[in-house]
């Protein structure tokens, strides 16, 4: 997953991002910006075409394909204005999704869910672990993870063994939370051809 799929390329990021960059590497080119935000190498060059003309850039060209960027004095100046807006929304976003995950575990406690298994060792499954582990006095005890993948069956996914769904029996649970957005429906269908309480079934994306 890129570091900038949740971040709309805005005018302001699109300044913030490309004057970062060139900071930290005169020699970037126009294509590795565009890669990285996420739009045209032609906007890119119409970006810096505008930052030169407001002082924040200059250019200096080696030959016909290599360019070399500089971020002027007043450019970062501008770059570290652009990085604390950056970082309040950020953390804004950040916050927002931390409240989200924690109504979703109150629920679970409310539902007297102490002991529970993951289903789908993810990225869902890793934010999940994390804000369980750093919850204050935290009523809920993760067991183990069950994935369907037998690549990851055997492993370990912060400090949690990665299982597979006939080893379910094997630990005493009061539930099941489905940590993966993509294979949720398909994996509700394995618990329930498996005979599996869909009351002990918990839906991260169904709440």
């Amino acid at each position: 997953m890129s570091d900038n799929q949740f971040f709309k390329p805005t005018v302001l990021y699109k300044e913030y991002m490309i004057l970062d960059m060139i900071e930290k590497n005169p020699n970037i080119t126009q294509r590795e910006m565009s890669k990285a935000i996420g739009i045209a190498v032609s906007m890119i060059n119409d970006h810096i075409s505008e930052y030169e003309n407001k002082g924040l850039v200059k250019r200096k060209k080696h030959s016909t394909k290599t360019v070399e960027y500089f971020v002027t004095k007043k450019g970062t100046e501008r770059r570290k204005v652009l990085n604390i807006g950056y970082l309040n929304a950020s953390q804004h976003l950040y916050n927002s999704a931390k409240e989200n995950i924690e109504s979703f575990l109150v629920q679970i406690e409310n539902k007297k869910f102490q002991n529970i298994l993951l289903y789908g060792a993810g990225e869902v499954a890793q934010i999940l672990l994390h804000s369980i582990e750093t919850r204050v006095n935290s009523k809920i005890n993760v067991l183990a993870i069950i994935d369907d993948d037998p690549n990851k069956q055997g492993n370990a996914l912060n400090n949690k063994m990665i299982i597979n769904r006939n080893q379910i029996i094997d630990y005493v649970h009061d539930g099941i939370l489905i940590s993966s957005y993509i294979n949720n429906n398909k994996m509700l269908k394995n618990l329930q051809e498996q005979n599996y309480s869909l009351t002990k079934v918990f839906n991260f994306f169904d709440v």
